[in-house]
């Protein structure tokens, strides 16, 4: 593997806001067009990366995947257990005799 450099400017940025734990940013996009960040300086730093195999790509693009879908089967089952509870509030309630204009659709 062949490693990659990869420039990469940063601008650090004094944070005045009195909300903000860190006093000092650093970040890789200017942010002082917001009125609560003041640059400070920028630096430019190289990052050596190794490039990766091909087939090393599609084992990461594959377990993605299979993050993402259990992300949406985690989010799909809870979804359904709030549907099970409106239905089982629904079948809870006690058969009486209403009058229609006293239902509220």
């Amino acid at each position: 593997m062949k490693a990659l450099q990869i420039p990469v400017t940063l601008y650090i940025h004094a944070n005045v806001s009195q909300f903000a734990e860190q006093k000092i940013t650093v970040l890789t996009a200017d942010m002082s067009e917001f009125p609560e960040y003041v640059l400070l300086e920028t630096r430019q730093i190289i990052i050596d990366v190794d490039q990766p195999e091909p087939i090393d790509l599609i084992g990461k693009q594959v377990e993605a995947l299979r993050t993402q879908k259990e992300r949406i089967a985690a989010s799909s089952h809870q979804q359904q257990i709030l549907i099970d509870d409106q239905i089982q509030q629904l079948l809870c309630i006690e058969h009486s005799e209403i009058d229609v204009h006293e239902l509220p659709y």
